[in-house]
């Protein structure tokens, strides 16, 4: 059976009153339901057998590290699903997790931000759509690639944006610029402009984290940097990136010349959105997920299990 928002739901009530305790008027409270509802979905976890299964289960470790994770860092949110077999099968766990999390949270969002990358993807991939709610308007956070579908904000939005029936805006340009005079003559264009001012009022931002890695990195792959540009971030600190802008593992934003010709929402415009979701895992990120928390460039983390224990260990 696929999962749906509402099974969350049941499964997160059921946990905080039979494992952290809560009362009902409490986590009505804490998830904004009315206590009547809180009692019809505790009786639902039970006739489902969802209590016995779920509390029973290893997976019941997720939701505790959900919550050291928001305690620790001071997230809104967080939501931890199963580390995979291997990197893809984590990414597509990760994507669920979000897709499911969006799902539920939907309805307070009519402008979205976006980036892209492999977990975005896999994001858009698994989102459903939601009883009641269309016409959401998706923006792209950063400008476009074209080197591998996963790469490119377009084939992104237009999931995004057909799973609501709803309309995307894209910065037509490249996210890096050949030098900062170019950015500005992109920038400068009618349409980009209006889409790029969209883009910095998005009431919920979703983006991956990426890794200052010569191996790994997608900016390299694309041809925006070379080897020798990685090695001067690493030997600067860097760690990580968002939205092609790198910082420390400390979350101080690295002052670079390639920033001055990224065509993308900045990282200080993004500490400023209300609700800034960060889909990231894998043990090779954990140094730019604590980057990006320590920055405060996220305030909802989805991400998997072995991640956020080493997240956590690392910060402790």
């Amino acid at each position: 059976m696929r999962p749906t928002p509402d099974n969350d739901l049941v499964i997160r009530v059921a946990w905080l009153h039979y494992i952290e305790g809560y009362n009902q008027s409490d986590i009505a409270d804490m998830l904004r339901l009315s206590r009547p509802k809180v009692t019809r979905l505790l009786d639902r976890a039970r006739k489902q057998g969802i209590v016995k299964f779920f509390i029973k289960a290893p997976e019941a470790n997720l939701f505790s590290l959900e919550k050291k994770l928001k305690e620790t860092f001071g997230l809104q949110d967080a939501v931890v699903v199963p580390t995979g077999k291997n990197d893809e099968e984590t990414i597509r766990n990760i994507g669920v997790g979000g897709a499911m999390y969006f799902a539920q949270n939907v309805k307070k969002w009519r402008l979205v931000g976006f980036s892209w990358g492999k977990t975005l993807r896999a994001f858009a991939e698994n989102l459903f759509p939601v009883d009641g709610v269309k016409d959401i308007r998706f923006v792209s956070l950063a400008g476009g690639l074209t080197l591998g579908a996963f790469m490119n904000p377009f084939n992104i939005g237009e999931r995004l944006s057909l799973t609501f029936n709803g309309q995307c805006y894209y910065i037509h340009a490249p996210e890096v610029a050949e030098n900062p005079e170019v950015r500005d003559l992109y920038l400068s264009e009618r349409v980009n402009r209006k889409t790029f001012e969209m883009a910095k009022q998005a009431e919920c931002s979703l983006l991956g984290i990426g890794v200052a890695d010569a191996e790994r990195s997608t900016y390299i792959q694309a041809g925006f940097i070379d080897r020798q540009d990685m090695e001067l971030i690493r030997r600067k600190g860097g760690v990580g990136d968002i939205l092609g802008q790198f910082f420390d593992v400390e979350g101080h934003i690295l002052d670079l010349e390639l920033h001055r010709r990224t065509i993308a929402v900045s990282l200080e415009e993004l500490r400023q959105m209300p609700s800034v979701i960060g889909l990231a895992g894998g043990r090779h990120k954990v140094e730019a997920i604590l980057g990006a928390l320590r920055g405060e460039f996220v305030k909802i983390l989805i991400t998997d299990e072995d991640t956020a224990q080493e997240v956590l260990r690392r910060k402790g």
